[in-house]
């Protein structure tokens, strides 16, 4: 299992990022482009840790693929979205966040990690849970003050890097690498 699983993610996040390609010519607006490309480095660098995670937490149950299989439709959509909306691009990332938290919180319960591993998943229960509040706080900030859409973005990927480094810095290295 542990095996296709790999296999199967690795495959389906390179469909991800290769559709995701096409909707390049549908980008019109300037937060567009840049959530285009910030989503696309965004994705690999969450591929890098899934997979990584996948190596040390494999599926054991059928939950545990459905969820696999839910995080990669939200890949899907996260890229997808850049096209649509900026509300519709946060709430995306809100849908990936909380997807990751319960494969993190089904990962934690099956394997009891420990050491360094115990504190990346702990870490990033934590990190998902607060990446979600603040997204769906900058959502709605963004619709009730009118903000145009690029400086909400910009306001996202400023908090995004900021706790992706924050969360490397806490289990003090790029898990798994």
């Amino acid at each position: 299992m542990k095996d296709f699983s790999l296999k199967f993610i690795d495959t389906m996040v390179a469909v991800v990022l290769g559709l995701g390609f096409q909707w390049w010519t549908s980008l019109s607006e300037q937060w567009q482009y840049l959530a285009f490309v910030f989503v696309y480095i965004d994705i690999v660098d969450y591929w890098m840790d899934y997979s990584s995670s996948l190596k040390k937490f494999p599926p054991k149950r059928e939950v545990d693929i459905i969820l696999d299989v839910a995080i990669i439709f939200a890949l899907f959509l996260y890229i997808y979205s850049t096209q649509i909306s900026i509300f519709y691009f946060l709430l995306s990332f809100v849908l990936l966040r909380v997807l990751d938290f319960f494969w993190l919180l089904s990962s934690k319960h099956e394997f009891h990690p420990v050491g360094s591993d115990k504190l990346f998943v702990d870490v990033w229960l934590r990190y998902d849970l607060i990446e979600s509040v603040v997204t769906v706080a900058i959502m709605f900030a963004s619709k009730y003050f009118n903000v145009l859409a690029i400086y909400s973005l910009l306001v996202f990927i400023v908090f995004r890097v900021l706790v992706r480094a924050l969360a490397s810095f806490r289990y003090k290295k790029i898990h798994f690498v």
